[in-house]
Order: C-alpha cells, then structure tokens, then sequence
C-alpha cells in the first residue's frame, strides 16, 4: 500500500524538539516530503532485470535506463531544486536555469553512474518514484548475501534490528541509502568489511533520551559506522514497518556527529 509522506512530518517535529539546532534541516525535509506528497511516481520496474540477479548481480540494468521516460521525476526535479534554491543549499548553484532535456539528462546520467548514490538531488527527485516501485516489488531477495543493495547496488544507509515474526531471536535488515530498498543480511557482519567478530565491534548511543533505539554501530577493522535502530529499545510504539529511513536517518544526525568526532566514518560514504 502507498504510504503518504506527509504522516512524518508530525513525527519530525517531535524528534526535532529534542535538537533545536535541526530546526532549519527539519523545516527543510517537511518541505521535501510536501514536495514527495504530492508527486506522481514513475513506474521503474522496467529497470530491474531478474536475468542479473540470476547470475548474482543487483538487479538495476544500466542499459535500460536509456528507455524510461522520467516525465514525473523531471516535474519533481524542478519542485526541489526549487526548493534548494529557496534554502540557499550549495546543491543549487550548478542547477539555475536547466531545461527539461537538460534535467532528463541529469536524471538518466546519474542512475547510469555508479556513484549514484553521493547524488543528493537524484535520490530526492526519485523517491516518489522508488517508493511506488518497490511498494510493487515482487522478487525474493534472501539469497542476496552482500552488503550492498540488491536493488542498485547502493551501500547501505543505515539498519533495523527487530524481532523473526514468531520467535525471540533477532534479525537485521539493511536499508539502501539511494533507494531505500531493505534487505536481509547478517545479524553480526560488517557490510563494509566483511568483519565478523563481536569483539571487533563498538557503538554510540546520543545519550540524549531521543534516540528512540538507534545507536551508531562501529567496526573497528575499517573504521567505519552504521546507524542502526532496535526496535526493542524504542518506547513510541513504532515498528520496522512505519519507519522511512531517509526521515531516521535525519532524526539520528546527532549520532553522526559523535561517530564523526572518535574518528569513524559513514559506511555509506565510504564505499
């Protein structure tokens, strides 16, 4: 079922409260989920090839990107950059006065690259787009082992730790930082690193209270951190199923911060 965007800006500004510093990045994203709203979607699944996954690689076939008509994500383009421009975010300067076949060209040229996922504008121009797709997304992705996305290869942006639906034991999902696609993978393993030793592994938590379960997760083989949230820990009532991870991973800057300041680095901009 489509969820509506709009249902987090409510819980925004409740994490918000706990950070007055945030407020402008806040008032920012409920602008952008305003924006996700009240955009039509593109149907992506013409991207996806089964055959790929077939023979172990992610799913997004590169050679199709060229035969998808982006004629929604083109009108949301203009809509954010717009909006970038409006808050004066240094993502603008190079975007003043593009044409459509200009931002077409955008568009389709970073989904062709690999570094996608360090684009900023693209992931938020898409993600009505991705958000429709894999709310229609029927392909079985538990054989996928690696730390990266099935989907489109992004590195994950951050994880959920939460209970196997009738048991007491516990599995992880990762959640791609350009897509947002969930996949499962393993519960004590560094997507980054391949590092599997408990010892091996710290955390930080905000100390704040707000933290609603997530804790920067550290590897200290590559020095790198994932935020990750246990839905165990959190005490407003939401599970996996409710969250948006682009919003937590919002909410959870502070996290980054103290990560940042021991010497570690994002997973997601480290691969």
């Amino acid at each position: 079922m489509e969820r509506k965007f709009s249902s987090y800006k409510t819980y925004l500004d409740e994490r918000g409260q706990c950070y007055p510093s945030m407020g402008e990045m806040i008032g920012f994203y409920k602008d952008l989920i305003d924006i996700w709203d009240e955009s039509l979607p593109d149907d992506l699944l013409p991207l996806f090839s089964i055959e790929r996954f077939a023979i172990g690689s992610s799913l997004l076939d590169n050679k199709r990107i060229k035969e998808i008509e982006f004629k929604n994500a083109i009108d949301t383009a203009g809509k954010v950059l717009r909006l970038i421009e409006k808050y004066k975010r240094e993502e603008s300067v190079s975007f003043a006065g593009k044409s459509v076949k200009e931002i077409d060209e955008f568009i389709k040229v970073g989904l062709f690259s690999e570094e996608r996922f360090r684009n900023a504008i693209l992931k938020w121009t898409l993600k009505p787009s991705f958000s429709y797709t894999i709310g229609k997304f029927s392909v079985d992705t538990t054989s996928w082992k690696k730390g990266r996305c099935p989907l489109c290869e992004a590195p994950p942006g951050m994880a959920i730790v939460d209970a196997i639906h009738g048991e007491k034991s516990e599995q992880r999902h990762l959640s791609c930082c350009f897509c947002n696609y969930r996949w499962l993978f393993d519960r004590v393993a560094c997507p980054a690193c391949a590092n599997n030793r408990p010892e091996r592994f710290g955390f930080f938590a905000g100390g704040s209270g707000c933290e609603q379960g997530a804790r920067a997760i550290s590897c200290e083989e590559c020095k790198t951190y994932i935020k990750t949230v246990f839905i165990r820990y959190r005490d407003d009532g939401k599970v996996a199923a409710d969250l948006d991870m682009d919003i937590e991973d919002v909410v959870t800057i502070p996290l980054d911060i103290i990560a940042n300041q021991h010497g570690y680095k994002a997973l997601c901009l480290c691969q």
